[in-house]
């Protein structure tokens, strides 16, 4: 059986592996403010730096090039490899990171908020949050968006050849069922991650996947050994080529994933989102204790929740940003909008926010059994 990923699921799966220095994370509005937002300062320095940690090709050069030419600021990103390494930089650093603003997985914010790591917005200045899409803002991780600004994010659904798998899939169990037609065998793969494909199971079947109950994830284990298993070529979170070429021709993915392949595949391909529940992953800004360029920080995420440069980002990186107003700054032809825009028309209930919890050791475990079937 073979195995890919991608840096997403590089993110869920250090978050697992955090989790065994972590007892249990409530969300970062549990944490109580470490500094006034309102004494930072307010005039920007011209020939100054803002200093952006991030994941590499993820800000959309021509928005930070305008923004130099704006401001005088001199805007520097640094790249990190893995969502691990960046959590460990800003806990161990404690305020000497030397980073002023920097791109985080919504499900870290919390442990890093009640790590006294990061700063809290001073929201005045981000008028542009009123515009964000409900499915962005106001989750678990940070009820009240103090610490977290939305950045861009995305969900998991299916993609499928429809001149092959004649009954397109409606829910997560259609899909799994699907994996029993002799057409699809030895084509097919799920996602290379706990949280997406064992929480898949429980999105399918009405069960919280913050669950502990232990019969929960039995019942899962068996479900995807008499189901699943036998149909499967990979764990692969990165399918689009495979899905593009014709080797795959049933797929969980994610949004930025499943797009890519609808673009690059054959006519016949399509994609939903999962349900009746599905996840829901985004990126935000965060401030880092010891941040030295609070201003600039500030006017740069203001300066990409405007409409005209949210559409320069999705543009760049193929993901949304939330800003529900960048639409009309689109390209008419932009491919595959629907899936750029997956919450359209989706009530927000419908996701799932990805969260570290005590509830994703038992996934992983799980996860982990049932990739050692798979090996057999």
């Amino acid at each position: 059986m073979i195995i890919k990923h991608s840096r997403r699921y590089a993110a869920l799966l250090s978050a697992a592996l955090a989790m065994g220095g972590i007892a249990a994370c409530g969300s970062a509005g549990d944490s109580a403010v470490s500094a006034p937002s309102a004494s930072y300062p307010t005039a920007l320095e011209k020939g100054s730096t803002l200093t952006i940690y991030s994941w590499a090709d993820y800000i959309s050069a021509t928005n930070i090039a305008k923004f130099e030419k704006e401001t005088g600021v001199e805007v520097k990103v640094d790249a990190y490899a893995s969502a691990e390494e960046a959590v460990a930089k800003l806990r161990l650093t404690k305020g000497t990171s030397g980073y002023d603003l920097v791109v985080m997985d919504g499900s870290y914010v919390p442990q890093l908020a009640q790590g006294k790591a990061l700063l809290p917005w001073d929201k005045n200045r981000l008028p542009g949050i009123a515009g964000l899409s409900p499915t962005f803002v106001g989750k678990s991780w940070d009820p009240t968006n103090t610490y977290a600004i939305p950045k861009s994010g995305g969900s998991t659904g299916y993609v499928w050849d429809s001149s092959i798998v004649k009954t397109p899939p409606s829910s997560w169990n259609d899909f799994y069922d699907a994996f029993a037609d002799p057409a699809v065998k030895g084509r097919t793969s799920v996602i290379d991650g706990a949280p997406s494909f064992v929480g898949s199971y429980f999105w399918g079947n009405g069960i919280s996947d913050q669950t502990t109950e232990p019969a929960d994830y039995e019942a899962a284990q068996q479900y995807y050994e008499s189901k699943v298993m036998q149909h499967l070529k990979a764990f692969n979170s990165y399918p689009r080529a495979d899905l593009a070429s014709g080797d795959l021709v049933l797929a969980q993915a994610f949004t930025g994933d499943a797009r890519g392949a609808l673009m690059d595949g054959p006519k016949t391909l399509r994609f939903a989102l999962g349900s009746p529940k599905t996840d829901l992953y985004v990126d935000h800004w965060v401030l880092p204790e010891g941040s030295k360029n609070t201003a600039a920080a500030h006017a740069f995420v203001a300066f990409l929740l405007k409409p005209d440069n949210a559409a320069n980002e999705t543009e760049f990186h193929g993901y949304y940003t939330g800003v529900q107003a960048s639409r009309a700054y689109l390209a008419d032809n932009l491919p595959f909008k629907e899936i750029v825009f997956f919450d359209e028309g989706v009530p927000p209930d419908r996701f799932e926010p990805a969260e570290v919890t005590p509830a994703r050791k038992l996934a992983v475990s799980t996860f982990q059994r049932l990739k050692a079937v798979g090996s057999r």
